[in-house]
């Protein structure tokens, strides 16, 4: 599995620079660049009662290793709709959306 680091700290699934979701999924079926990718996995971070961040957290393993499936079949890393690449950074520091978050380590083939 890939190494993630996450730079987007509005994430619910969002841990320092990394994701606690159990694997995530990168969107961007017909990207020929990074701006044209998303992390469909993004979930806003939420406030509930007494102002405590509430965070949905699937199983935590190593966070620093992910499954990433991927949609992005321009991609150089993507091998059969697989993230392969050695490492892998997802980007979009102020997002409020999946739309406003990126891989930024997307090649075009």
């Amino acid at each position: 599995m890939p190494r993630l680091k996450c730079g987007v700290d509005t994430c619910a699934y969002w841990h320092g620079e990394y994701c606690i979701r159990e694997g995530i999924h990168v969107k961007g079926e017909s990207a020929f660049a990074v701006a044209e990718t998303r992390c469909s996995s993004y979930r806003q971070r939420g406030r509930t009662a007494g102002n405590t961040f509430h965070l949905e957290i699937g199983k935590l393993g190593d966070p620093q290793y992910l499954e990433v499936s991927c949609e992005a079949v321009n991609c150089l890393f993507n091998k059969r709709e697989v993230c392969r690449a050695e490492e892998i950074k997802i980007d979009g520091s102020r997002a409020r959306k999946s739309a406003e978050t990126f891989c930024s380590s997307f090649v075009l083939k």
